[in-house]
């Protein structure tokens, strides 16, 4: 009998270590607090942003939540504290930037351009399961200018793990510097102006945009949406989330 030894180095084209681009996908760390409530713009959980867009009334509640899927200790809850009904270019979302220094890795801009994978777990409330939400992300070039691509979710009562994956931009590099270079955006709530097609090449604009079928998540003040084990990683690939402390 032979003994056959392999070292394995990466996966999916990613190191094995580090593998995570996002910091705090496991909704571990909050030194901001526990709970907070907002209409527009402010950082919640540490690194995440409770965004709006075009002054929309994005009246919420976001806390750190003990309901997980089995390995993971805290979870982003957000609830509304009221109900609003998006027009125009309005937009709730839940997101992460990412400097532009730490994805070159990525190698966007070159004939090199690797794919990007993002996964993350998600739940619902009764009173808004089934309901169709979109994950966006964005890339900024050295000018600051934004391209993205997009995809819908359906989220449910039960904790599921989505998976996603785009392949690289050969065209346009990101920008390598401490700016926001790259951007996780979960949308929750979208006026009719930002709701299009889902794209799978990266398209060129700078606003927030979702996916057709896009569901209201502030129709409903009983309304929840539970997100944690966000990972954005280098390849094809979906591995399994990377605890760091």
């Amino acid at each position: 009998d032979g003994t056959c030894t392999a070292k394995l180095t990466s996966v999916g084209g990613a190191a094995l270590s580090h593998r995570n681009k996002v910091i705090n996908g496991g909704m571990t760390i909050s030194q901001r607090g526990t709970t907070f409530t907002a209409t527009d713009s402010e950082y919640v959980i540490d690194r995440f942003q409770h965004a709006n867009g075009s002054g929309f009334t994005f009246d919420t509640t976001t806390t750190q939540d003990s309901s997980t899927p089995d390995g993971f200790q805290k979870s982003l809850k957000i609830t509304p504290d009221s109900t609003q009904t998006p027009t125009g270019s309005h937009n709730g979302t839940i997101r992460q930037m990412i400097e532009g220094q730490d994805v070159q890795d990525l190698a966007f801009g070159t004939s090199s351009a690797k794919s990007v994978t993002i996964s993350f777990y998600a739940k619902s409330a009764s009173s808004n399961n089934n309901h169709q939400y979109g994950v966006q992300l964005r890339t900024r070039d050295s000018a600051g200018a934004a391209r993205y691509v997009n995809q819908a979710f359906t989220v449910t009562t039960s904790w599921q793990r989505y998976t996603m994956t785009f392949a690289g931009n050969t065209s346009v590099a990101i920008r390598n510097d401490n700016g926001n270079g790259f951007e996780i955006c979960f949308h929750l709530a979208s006026g009719p102006d930002d709701i299009v097609s889902a794209k799978s090449t990266w398209t060129t604009s700078g606003a927030f945009q979702t996916v057709t079928g896009q569901s209201n998540f502030m129709d409903n003040t009983s309304n929840e949406f539970y997100l944690t084990g966000v990972q954005l990683e280098v390849g094809d690939t979906a591995t399994s989330f990377e605890h760091r402390s």
